[in-house]
């Protein structure tokens, strides 16, 4: 299993350097690269003369910028997911990355800091369902609580009050002004007791 890896690795290392033209590899003036020269053999390819010396000085000033970032990724990857034991453990070769004692204690933390907030891409969902989702989710709740039990109460409370005084008109009015007067006042109370509950309930609650 670590063989074909090795070899897939070794591919992957300098695939980089296909694409990179060579200017004016021959006399015809073509510009051509490794690819063109893989899809187009000649035997000539791999020979090495004096008109050719300077495209390859030039190839490979330009492959190794590319190849240079590929083995940096590779040095990063290495130092942060790399076990104290490389892969080549089998082999007798210690991974040169691995620091004891208090310094490979701060480094841990360090990278598990930095592999926590990488894994929960930056907390940035976290922080979403704490600040709006379950802030939208409470007060939602609250509205319908409020609505069922304060606002449906009340207008019920009015009709169920409205209804039972109509009944109470209707057998007890006499054409005196005086009851009517005194019924009035009585109404008017209630919806004054009504008024100052839901002020004072809704105060504390802004509170």
């Amino acid at each position: 299993m670590l063989f074909p890896i090795l070899v897939l690795g070794l591919f992957t290392l300098f695939i980089a350097g296909i694409g990179i033209p060579f200017n004016e590899f021959n006399q015809e003036g073509m510009n051509l690269d490794i690819l063109s020269k893989l899809l187009m053999p000649s035997l000539n390819f791999f020979q090495k003369n004096e008109q050719n010396s300077s495209d390859w000085s030039e190839f490979l000033t330009n492959a190794t910028f590319s190849v240079s970032i590929a083995y940096f990724g590779i040095f990063i990857a290495s130092s942060l997911y790399k076990p104290v034991y490389s892969s080549f453990q089998n082999l007798n070769f210690f991974n040169s990355f691995a620091k004891k004692g208090l310094k490979r204690v701060l480094r841990d933390k360090i990278l598990h800091v930095i592999y926590d907030w990488s894994y929960n891409r930056g907390y940035i969902d976290t922080f979403y369902e704490k600040s709006l989702s379950e802030g939208v989710r409470t007060f939602a709740k609250f509205t319908h609580f409020f609505d069922r039990r304060v606002i449906d109460g009340i207008i019920n409370g009015v009709g169920f009050t409205s209804f039972f005084l109509g009944e109470v008109l209707k057998y007890v009015g006499g054409g005196r002004i005086s009851s009517y007067l005194l019924l009035y006042l009585f109404y008017v109370l209630i919806f004054l007791v009504i008024y100052l509950v839901i002020y004072y309930f809704l105060y504390f609650l802004n509170f």
